[in-house]
């Protein structure tokens, strides 16, 4: 064995190399482990990628296997959709293009604004509207497979609770009018919201005019449809 004095000599002559030696491990160590939280975190978007990707191809896949195999779902849909193109048409030259008639995917949404068809702070119809409504209804007379959806809406200025009572009175005239030129009332619901469905700000005039409305939402009642089609074909 070494003498005492040469062992501690040795260690006191190699410490600094011992510190050198332990922040270079220690640096590595620190290294390794955020390049293992990388390729962890790596490996984990990578998976749910995956994953995504599979889902996704297998939902187009489904899809395409359903249309294949039941091409009378295509077929109703198709017809479907040259209604409602027929129908928008319908509204459009009935209302002189004077109405906000759109066109949407599952069906057609007509909007009022009240500075144009209703009298000031109430719900009674100007005259316009009337002329417009009457025009409208003689179109859905001959669609009796649609049904008809009329939702009141408010700006946020004043008492909110009168704003939501008169958003609910509006869309009931709109389906009582309806309802008195021949549309069933069965095919007729109202809602009236106030002022939680804006659809700009009501921070500025033209905001708020835009969300005084009322909303004519026209879906197709399917079944209905199909079987009014069959009975067409059949004849």
């Amino acid at each position: 064995m070494y003498p005492p004095n040469i062992f501690f000599s040795f260690v006191f002559e190699n410490l600094k190399t011992f510190k050198e030696f332990y922040q270079i491990l220690c640096l590595f160590l620190n290294i390794f482990n955020r390049t293992m939280k990388i390729i962890r975190a790596f490996t984990i978007v990578l998976a749910s990628f995956l994953v995504f990707t599979a889902c996704k191809s297998s939902k187009n896949t489904s899809e395409k296997n359903t249309r294949k195999k039941d091409p009378m779902a295509a077929e109703a849909a198709l017809r479907l959709g040259q209604m409602f193109d027929k129908l928008a048409n319908d509204l459009v030259a009935a209302t002189d293009n004077k109405v906000d008639v759109v066109r949407i995917a599952d069906g057609i949404d007509i909007t009022f604004q009240p500075d144009f068809s209703f009298e000031s702070s109430s719900e009674q119809l100007t005259q316009d509207a009337k002329d417009h409504l009457q025009n409208i209804s003689g179109v859905l007379n001959r669609y009796p497979y649609t049904e008809i959806f009329i939702e009141g809406h408010a700006d946020s200025s004043g008492n909110q609770l009168k704003n939501k009572k008169l958003s609910e009175l509006r869309a009931k005239t709109v389906a009582l009018f309806l309802k008195n030129n021949g549309v069933v009332a069965e095919r007729l619901a109202i809602a009236g919201y106030g002022a939680i469905r804006p659809i700009e700000s009501n921070a500025t005039p033209e905001g708020r005019r835009r969300n005084r409305r009322v909303v004519v939402k026209i879906r197709a009642n399917e079944k209905k449809f199909l079987e009014t089609a069959a009975m067409v074909n059949n004849k």
